[in-house]
């Protein structure tokens, strides 16, 4: 009854409202911990995007940009002025097999290193006590080469000028370049600054990072080893732990990341701090 009503509100918001269009949408296509929240607080601060992070819509649908109003509303984010409706989108199961009009919106692609990021999701799953969910390794791995194999087929159906990837490392690596990328890919004026503030909406109810998403105004700058990350042991076949880093390289040659020149960072090397974990 209640997903019932929430798509009659969805259908009337998607008739009423003009933000409801697919070309006004803006998506964050990635994974889980891969720096997607900090990512999300940085697009949502800014008067022009109405969001707050992972809103958990099924995109099967051309009502579905009504359905993440009616989330945002029931969130207290919906900021009615804004030009672009956010979300931002982690599981197959939101839009593995979406509307045809989902094509027609930005999208910013993200990635991380698979064994660091398997490690984090496994940290912050157990962290929170959910033990029913990620209980492996194995499970985790298998999660992260699913979700870059459904990236890999969303980026081709996107325009070339409304879409643009990027790594975990590179956006710790140099966060101020990185939203210039993004800013620069997909048209959006005036240009991204590295400030935000964290929504609550975003730090419950599977909205973002519980964690330390509000610890912080800013993307900290942070030199990952991607070396040391690459040796993080796992407790996987090794040829399940080649399909992962292979599915990476993947995503970075079709993103074009692979070409585009490391900056030089003025971040200081050591352990990556709490907020990318």
């Amino acid at each position: 009854m209640r997903e019932r009503l929430k798509g009659l509100l969805g259908g009337a918001a998607r008739t009423l409202n003009p933000q409801c269009r697919f070309p006004r949408a803006l998506f964050v296509l990635a994974h889980m911990r891969c720096g997607s929240t900090a990512l999300s607080n940085i697009l949502c601060s800014r008067p022009d995007i109405s969001g707050y992070g992972e809103a958990h819509v099924r995109y099967d649908h051309p009502d579905a940009l009504g359905r993440l109003v009616v989330n945002q509303i029931r969130r207290g984010a919906w900021t009615p002025q804004a030009h672009y409706l956010f979300d931002k989108i982690l599981h197959d199961r939101h839009d593995l097999d979406p509307d045809p009009g989902f094509y027609d919106a930005r999208a910013i692609f993200v990635a991380r290193e698979p064994a660091a990021a398997i490690r984090s999701i496994r940290k912050l799953y157990a962290g929170l006590g959910r033990t029913d969910e990620y209980r492996s390794d194995v499970e985790t791995a298998r999660y992260y080469i699913d979700r870059l194999a459904t990236l890999s087929g969303h980026w081709d159906r996107f325009a070339p000028g409304a879409r643009v990837g990027l790594t975990h490392a590179a956006l710790l690596a140099d966060p101020d370049a990185a939203l210039a990328r993004i800013g620069t890919a997909l048209g959006l004026t005036p240009p991204l600054e590295n400030r935000y503030r964290s929504p609550a909406a975003s730090q419950r109810g599977g909205g973002g990072d519980p964690t330390a998403s509000g610890q912080f105004t800013r993307i900290e700058p942070a030199t990952p080893d991607s070396q040391a990350d690459r040796a993080i042991p796992l407790d996987i076949p090794d040829a399940l732990r080649t399909e992962a880093e292979t599915a990476y390289a993947a995503f970075e040659k079709m993103t074009g990341v692979d070409k585009v020149a490391s900056p030089a960072s003025t971040a200081q090397s050591g352990p990556v701090p709490s907020q990318y974990d």
